[in-house]
């Protein structure tokens, strides 16, 4: 009869303790790896073409997280697009200061007087009036041109109607000597009716240059004919009478007849 052999098992038990310290806990296998900066972009040029262009794991994905963490990247033309807009400012400045002229009344000379309101004065620069408010600085004016503040202002200013005013552009108010020198751009941008604190400030008038030459009240100097509203005076009765009229003419004084004046050939 064959004899059996025996195998001996020795088991080690291990209580809560011993167990912490003797035995290794860690899953290495299923630990996640942590990856460096430099990695991810080595992943994502070796992946860039496998990437699809759209979808929840896209390019459109990545540039949208990016851009809402790091805002939008600057545009290179942006900055040329920036710097044209200036020029443009600046080249729309050196028109305005072109200083415009009006075709009757000239510039830093003129002052014009209401005829039917005296209070009203105003200022021509560039071509506009601009309603002298100070009572010294109209004085001034009046010294500028070499006139003392005693004269009357009849004879200082040029008297207008009220349409005749009214057919000059408007320019800004003049309420001290520092608005005389107001530069020339302000005064051709000036809109009447519009504050920086009016909530209406953003309407834009546009005002239409008025031509002084075909001014209804103002006759066109090409056509103007100062006898057109004369009227004659009515005859007299006495110029009612017609006298006989005497021919004194000596060509004709036997009356004969006129067969007898013409030109004859000789035969």
């Amino acid at each position: 009869m064959a004899q059996i052999a025996k195998i001996k098992l020795n088991k080690e038990i291990y209580g809560s303790k011993g167990t912490i310290d003797s035995l290794d806990t860690d899953f290495k296998e299923l630990k996640i790896k942590k990856y460096t900066v430099g990695e991810f972009f080595d992943l994502y040029r070796d992946l860039f073409f496998e990437i699809e262009k759209e979808g929840r794991l896209s390019h459109t994905t990545i540039i949208a997280k990016s851009t809402e963490y790091a805002g939008t990247p600057p545009n290179p033309k942006d900055q040329t697009i920036l710097d044209l807009q200036e020029s443009i400012k600046q080249l729309q400045w050196d028109i305005d200061s072109i200083e415009e002229k009006h075709p009757f009344l000239l510039n830093n000379e003129t002052v014009i007087q209401s005829r039917n309101e005296p209070s009203l004065r105003y200022y021509i620069q560039s071509g506009r009036r601009r309603q002298i408010k100070d009572n010294n600085v109209f004085n001034l004016l009046k010294k500028r041109s070499g006139f003392s503040t005693d004269t009357p202002n009849e004879d200082f200013s040029v008297l207008l109607n009220a349409d005749a005013i009214m057919g000059i552009l408007p320019g800004p108010d003049i309420n001290s000597q520092t608005d005389l020198n107001l530069d020339i751009a302000y005064i051709n941008r000036f809109t009447p009716g519009l504050d920086k604190d009016d909530p209406l400030s953003n309407i834009k008038i546009t005002i239409k240059k008025t031509d002084l030459r075909s001014n209804i009240s103002i006759p066109e100097i090409n056509n103007y004919n100062p006898m057109v509203n004369i009227e004659e005076p009515p005859p007299t009765p006495d110029a009612l009478n017609l006298s006989s009229i005497i021919n004194s003419n000596s060509f004709n004084e036997s009356n004969a007849s006129l067969n007898n004046y013409r030109y004859k050939t000789n035969s």
